[in-house]
């Protein structure tokens, strides 16, 4: 598939995700014996066994919450007795199991429910090479998980490699490698989560002084919600003034998200340390085009980003799959999400993100703040508005009105409003009953100003 076939399918990506039933965005999860369960985890693994065929082998990965074990069982009950092998690596981040699939599998189901609570857990398929599914392969394993699923004449097997943890931490180190470090004292939360232990370990192998805290595998998470974001993170801002620390790092239940805090306990939007980070790894690259892929929820910051490094930036529909597939037809060197995941290969990455901008501070020679400081500022309102259930969303952002006089309009992942002094995107969550509301102004008056009038069409649109 080209890139131009690619983009010209965002309509029918739209078209299959109103048809599919069971997976979101990505993945699909819930409430552990509500909305998930282990007989609908084991079904998943036995519709994934028949997607791929017999003898093939699917890599399993899981964070460490409570019920991982339980629906892992589960899972690979299902993969086995329909003829695949099932290699389970342990806890691990969603980009080691990608790395994984690459090397040694046919597919691979990370058992997460990311940065929700505890009492949540879900799952993520992973196809070739490690690239999340694509929503049309999402369609074709939900028409087998719902049709009459007949077991072939042979199982498959069990297998084990407890060394893939320890081959995901040689690639982040010899990743990082690619900027100069200079030690520096960083404090890591580890949420509690498949990174809390990556993370510390890789900065030490780089040089760094480390101070640990939530980093022991918490299946509760007991210290803090899992989802690190400002009000979340109130630990480690202190933490991190206390110690005198270069910066602060954070992450959620599996992995893929990574927060950073400055030295001065101040926190920086994801947005904005995923520029940053993009920025400086395009610096690096040899590639004489540069792409950057980034969801359409995403800060015009990259923007101003791509124009000083000679960039182009293509937008997608909200989600990781997505991103991976422009990096495969589009060429794209990074993708970037708006809550500060990083795809630098097929998969969100988060431990090697510590070790990235340590390098990057010490080949700027700045700290986390003045480099922040050194990028255009723009200020955003986050929002949501939790819908009754049965409401067809969709009909809703159909009936979404907004003011004309608008640079840009695209409805290919919910409704995005861009003018010449901001934005606004109103889009339905793939993840809960929700309708998110952004929106971005070059000041927080027009910032503010945009989320009112985003509210006020959707509050319109709902009667």
């Amino acid at each position: 598939m080209t890139c131009e076939e690619f983009t010209s399918k965002f309509d029918h990506f739209k078209a299959v995700r109103k048809q599919k039933k069971l997976f979101g965005t990505f993945g699909f999860r819930g409430v552990v014996d509500e909305g998930i369960g282990a007989d609908k985890v084991r079904q998943v693994g036995a519709a994934l066994a028949l997607y791929l065929g017999e003898g093939k082998t699917i890599a399993i990965g899981k964070d460490p919450r409570v019920s991982s074990d339980m629906l892992e069982d589960a899972l690979i009950g299902g993969i086995i007795d329909y003829g695949c092998n099932a290699l389970t690596l342990g806890i691990i981040t969603p980009n080691g199991l990608s790395l994984e699939v690459g090397k040694q599998a046919d597919a691979g189901v990370m058992i997460t429910a990311s940065h929700n609570p505890p009492e949540y857990n879900g799952v993520k398929c992973l196809g070739e090479s490690g690239r999340g599914f694509s929503p049309d392969e999402d369609l074709a394993l939900e028409k087998i998980y719902f049709g009459d699923m007949k077991k072939p004449a042979n199982k498959g097997k069990r297998l084990v490699d407890t060394d893939a943890a320890d081959r995901y931490r040689d690639y982040i180190v010899e990743y990082s490698n690619l900027f100069p470090h200079n030690p520096m004292k960083i404090v890591v939360d580890g949420g509690g989560g498949s990174a809390s232990t990556v993370t510390p370990e890789t900065l030490e192998r780089l040089g760094h002084e480390v101070v640990r805290f939530n980093c022991k595998y918490d299946g509760l998470f007991t210290i803090r919600n899992p989802e690190p974001t400002d009000a979340n993170l109130v630990k480690l801002k202190e933490l991190v003034v206390k110690e005198g620390a270069a910066f602060g790092v954070a992450h959620d239940g599996d992995g893929d998200r990574t927060a950073f805090v400055d030295e001065k306990g101040g926190f920086i939007q994801g947005d904005v340390s995923a520029a940053i980070i993009a920025d400086h790894v395009l610096r690096e690259n040899k590639d004489r085009k540069k792409i950057i892929a980034v969801t359409i929820a995403y800060s015009n910051l990259i923007e101003d980003v791509a124009k000083n490094i000679g960039a182009e930036v293509l937008y997608t529909p909200v989600g990781e799959p997505y991103l991976a597939q422009a990096k495969l037809f589009c060429g794209a060197q990074v993708g970037l999400e708006e809550h500060g995941s990083v795809l630098l290969g097929w998969s969100r990455e988060g431990a090697m993100l510590a070790g990235v901008m340590a390098g990057i501070l010490s080949k700027e020679g700045m700290s986390l703040s003045e480099l922040v400081a050194s990028y255009p500022k723009y200020h955003q309102i986050k929002e949501a508005k939790t819908l009754p259930a049965g409401t067809d969303t969709e009909a809703i952002l159909g009936r979404l009105k907004h003011p004309q006089g608008y640079e840009r309009y695209t409805d290919m992942d919910g409704v995005r409003v861009d003018y010449t002094d901001g934005w606004f995107l109103v889009r339905a969550s793939g993840t809960e009953p929700k309708v998110r509301v952004f929106s971005e102004g070059k000041t927080e008056e027009r910032a503010k100003e945009l989320s009112r009038v985003a509210m006020d069409g959707l509050e319109r649109a709902m009667v």
